[in-house]
């Protein structure tokens, strides 16, 4: 009996000792399978909101660059220099965009009546996101989709509209920089080819149908677009077309200027 007894006694022992060691595996695998799925997922969000975060840094960082070149303009600053972390991301130049105004018969510009400028705007890119100065505007694009982060600079009067037009443009062979670290943009104001008179068009009161028009040719239209509209201008009114990235908006009184101030951009280490 008590070689039975004993034997039940090991018996219970071993069972004990294989539920402990299935339950510590158990414990240990959820243990290692929480830490696992924290640490991919905690990762990743926390690789996103960093990314996210240096790209609203650089944003900040082109609003300076913005009110520099504005200063370059206004007080006709020979030079001004932004610093802008890049964080990883590359700073370039990107396609042409082209800003013209002119006298518009409903389908297309008078030839005879219309001034234009194209440039190429700056545009800084990572995996955060992609930011975007372009004449005086900044842009923060995720995809096709562009909003604007500033209102149009037009100065709508009663009798003349004024589009200033910041027609920025490499200033030596550099047209691309990718960094970690800080670099230096440097604005340097180029004096203008074209006489601010032969910029200035005037209206066509003669001619039923036609009325003076600016029209933006860029791949952020559909920014220009949304943001013309939250400055004033009705859905009406705004003629927008996606298959030629082209928007344009009718300007008030009996004449428009575009005021063109070259700047050439020089992207230093």
């Amino acid at each position: 009996m008590s070689r039975r007894f004993a034997g039940i006694d090991c018996f219970g022992s071993d069972s004990r000792a294989v539920s402990e060691t299935l339950g510590y595996i158990l414990v240990f695998s959820l243990i290692i399978g929480t830490i696992t799925v924290a640490t991919v997922f905690g990762f990743s969000g926390l690789n996103d909101r960093q990314a996210a975060e240096q790209v609203t840094n650089v944003e900040r960082a082109f609003d300076v660059l913005a009110d520099n070149f504005k200063d370059i303009n206004r007080y006709e600053d020979p030079s001004r220099a932004t610093e802008i972390r890049l964080a990883g991301g590359t700073i370039r130049f990107g396609e042409p965009v082209t800003v013209t105004v002119g006298q518009w018969d409903g389908s297309s510009f008078d030839p005879d009546s219309q001034t234009s400028t194209t440039f190429r705007p700056l545009v800084y890119e990572s995996d955060g996101g992609t930011i975007v100065y372009e004449g005086g505007m900044i842009f923060r694009t995720d995809g096709e989709r562009s909003i604007s982060r500033t209102k149009t600079p037009f100065a709508r009067g009663s009798s003349t509209t004024v589009i200033p037009v910041a027609a920025t443009a490499p200033g030596d062979d550099r047209v691309a920089l990718s960094s970690d670290r800080t670099v230096l943009v440097t604005g340097e104001r180029r004096p203008n080819t074209v006489p601010l008179a032969n910029r200035t068009i005037e209206a066509d009161e003669s001619e039923s149908g036609t009325e003076l028009r600016v029209a933006i040719d860029s791949p952020r239209a559909d920014g220009w677009q949304r943001q013309l509209i939250a400055d004033g201008f009705t859905e009406d009114e705004i003629e927008y077309d996606a298959s030629t990235n082209r928007v344009s908006a009718p300007l008030e009184g009996d004449r428009a200027t575009l005021s063109v101030t070259r700047i050439d951009v020089v992207f230093r280490r």
